[in-house]
């Protein structure tokens, strides 16, 4: 008899339910991992309200953590083991083509959102299931100390962990990050750690407020000053070195390059929608000598770096977990994380 295990499987727009599928099996270099936790991301969230098309069935999740409970014939026992907690990621990468082979796994040339990944036999990213049977080099260790419901952020803090690498940020520089959600909170933090000088441009009250609780004190609200104008008022005529903007809204990336300094670096780290192009002068590019530059997914060591940052408490997450909903429950789970009060909503995949 085949065994099965539950998957929240998008069937529709606005159709998102837990349904029965084979459980995957494991092959003898890979390990099947019983997954405690998943992430909701935005791009999850749009594909629930349409606006990222698939083709359904669909099982969505990339924001997961677990534990192994079978390990194939091939793996090497001293290095994985089962109850070895672990963070799954990167399953879309193929690891084969030149940009994967040149450790640019988020670059991946046969990187496809439907793909089939983790034994399953639906497509998708499959961290909406109970189980995924995976290579070890799709895994990272958890420490022991950090929750799962911590480590399923791994993921997330790995693409700023790229975002930020990109940027070069150095000591003593002026960063402004263009959005508090998740996402730009993340930049912040991490560009604070870099030892810059961090301003941050964000409209909701609710966010700026737990800004000012971890410390942020220089905190823009767009609908009350002009964000450029305040940006170059604070930094004496002078603009930002490095402008970190994490909303898709074109507007906004014009407004990135025109808040720059001499010298400044624009990081456009979202996707955006709709992908409206932008003007820009380019002999302001030309005497400025600015740079903009994309910042899209991350890679094995940006993983690495993110993990090790998690395990070590370099960076506390855990303010930005906004709530955890058992796995039946995942339509509520999803209606909560598209409030834009929310941050990162977790599913609890062992909770039915």
């Amino acid at each position: 008899m085949t065994e099965t295990c539950k998957a929240a499987i998008f069937t529709g727009t606005n159709k998102l339910e837990v349904l029965d599928i084979k459980k995957p099996t494991p092959k003898p270099n890979e390990v099947l991992v019983e997954l405690k936790t998943c992430a909701l991301c935005t791009w999850e969230q749009r594909v629930y309200q349409g606006i990222n098309q698939v083709d359904f069935p669909f099982i969505g999740g990339h924001e997961e953590a677990g534990i192994i409970v079978e390990v194939g014939a091939d793996i090497d026992p001293k290095l994985w083991q089962v109850n070895d907690r672990v963070v799954v990621g990167l399953l879309t990468s193929c690891g084969e083509c030149e940009n994967c082979r040149i450790g640019e796994e988020g670059s991946c040339e046969n990187f496809n959102y439907e793909n089939l990944v983790g034994g399953l036999d639906t497509r998708g990213m499959g961290g909406l299931s109970q189980y995924l049977a995976v290579p070890v080099s799709k895994l990272f260790k958890i420490s022991d100390k950090l929750s799962y419901e911590e480590a399923a952020l791994t993921e997330p803090l790995s693409c700023v962990v790229h975002s930020v690498e990109i940027a070069n940020i150095q000591f003593g520089e002026t960063v402004v990050v263009v959005g508090a959600g998740i996402m730009g909170a993340f930049h912040a933090v991490l560009a604070k750690n870099k030892g810059a000088r961090v301003i941050v441009i964000e409209p909701n009250e609710k966010r700026l407020a737990l800004l000012r609780e971890l410390g942020f004190t220089e905190l823009i609200n767009p609908t009350q000053e002009d964000s450029v104008s305040k940006v170059k008022e604070l930094t004496n005529g002078k603009g930002a070195d490095v402008i970190l903007n994490t909303v898709g809204v074109s507007k906004l990336a014009e407004e990135s390059v025109a808040m720059s300094a001499l010298y400044g670096r624009v990081v456009l780290y979202s996707s955006y929608h709709p992908d409206t192009p932008i003007a820009l002068s380019p002999n302001q590019l030309h005497r400025r000598m600015t740079k903009v530059v994309g910042s899209a997914n991350s890679s094995t060591r940006d993983f690495i770096t993110a993990m090790k940052l998690l395990n070590e408490g370099i960076v506390d997450v855990k303010p930005f977990i906004a709530g955890s909903y058992p796995l039946s429950e995942v339509v509520a789970g999803m209606e909560a994380a598209i409030s834009p009060d929310s941050y990162r909503i977790i599913v609890d995949m062992s909770a039915e």
